[in-house]
């Protein structure tokens, strides 16, 4: 120090010592401070889109035992390409598009619509099929007198666009499937002519096929690598894909603290009053914490009932399951998510001409 001053002259001295000294303590106060809990990404709040101009009203079917849905884009919309949605374990068709009077069983959940919206808007006609168990299988000689459901799918498809809306024939066909429904994609995807495919919270098939076809469709992987195990073998899976100089590509989704904000502005139909009430008792419930980031997956957090003990859930209460996939979603372990809504459409628009 004494070196320093050496060089300043004297009458400065005082006012240098100061200054360092003040720049000194706001350093160690920015370093003690607690960080500031991650926020929901930017993606999860309220932004105007031409999606929130699509109005979802499915057509529905049965097909090969399998209950079939879909949705042409909005006139608006020039018609670009066709996507085809497996959903995941214990979740259906029907949760890709709001009850409507095409679809009156429809239930519209919030991360599901919000694909579907986007998907639409984007001109994408989508086709979404539901499996015939409370899971995918993957049992190609089985499935009795409807065949297997490889096999099935692999023929509603083909029926769909060409049969049912020849239009579709020679436009790209996209995929995505989450979960059960990645598993089932990634088997799909070695029969089915796929421009690229989207597998969500699953590491695919990859380890188990005896062999990677020629010409096997570009894949990118959507994982929440809380899921340490899965994330390690999604890191497999992109490597065997990579050797088959197949592109391959990885988003990560990371946990974020949960607010009443985002709760309102997720799931539809659920009040600004009830998303605080709900927010304040998780932290009272100790559900969340100092940060606002939950201590356990939504589908392990007994909020319904702290809900009802604490006098805040509205009387007939619907919407249990939508406000538990955004728990999940803002846990980040295992769950399906439009938040990376951008990135996947401009994966499947960047290999349009596969």
């Amino acid at each position: 120090m004494h070196a320093i001053l050496a060089g300043i002259p004297q009458s400065l001295r005082p006012a240098v010592l100061i200054a360092s000294t003040c720049a000194l303590l706001l350093l160690a106060t920015a370093l003690l401070l607690p960080s500031a809990p991650p926020a929901a990404p930017a993606a999860a709040l309220t932004t105007v889109t031409d999606a929130d101009a699509v109005r979802l009203d499915a057509s529905v079917t049965r097909r090969n035992g399998n209950e079939v849905l879909w949705q042409l884009p909005p006139p608006s919309s020039p018609l670009r390409a066709a996507l085809f949605a497996a959903p995941g374990c214990t979740i259906r068709a029907t949760d890709f598009f709001d009850a409507s009077p095409g679809c009156p069983r429809c239930t519209g959940l919030p991360e599901e619509r919000r694909f579907t919206r986007a998907a639409l808007s984007r001109g994408y006609a989508v086709l979404a099929v539901s499996s015939r168990a409370k899971c995918w299988s993957l049992d190609d000689a089985g499935g009795g007198e409807d065949g297997s459901e490889l096999a099935a799918v692999q023929s509603i498809i083909k029926w769909w666009t060409t049969e049912k809306y020849p239009q579709l024939a020679g436009l790209p066909l996209f995929g995505i499937g989450a979960s059960s429904g990645g598993y089932f994609l990634s088997a799909l995807a070695a029969r089915v002519k796929f421009s690229s495919v989207t597998v969500m919270i699953a590491e695919g098939m990859y380890g188990t096929m005896a062999e990677i076809p020629t010409g096997y469709p570009p894949a990118l992987f959507v994982h929440m690598p809380k899921d340490t195990e899965r994330a390690r073998l999604v890191a497999e899976s992109m490597y065997k894909l990579r050797e088959k100089h197949v592109d391959v590509r990885e988003i990560q989704c990371d946990d974020f603290a949960v607010s009443a904000e985002f709760l309102a502005e997720r799931v539809p139909g659920l009040t600004w009053a009830f998303a605080n009430a709900l927010v304040d008792m998780l932290r009272r419930k100790g559900f969340v914490d100092e940060k606002g980031m939950l201590k356990k997956d939504g589908r392990r957090t007994p909020w319904k009932e702290a809900a009802e003990e604490a006098k805040v859930l509205p009387e007939r209460f619907g919407l249990e399951r939508h406000v538990t996939e955004e728990l999940n979603v803002a846990y980040a372990y295992h769950e399906f998510t439009s938040l990376k809504n951008t990135e996947v459409f401009q994966w499947f628009e960047s290999h349009m001409n596969h």
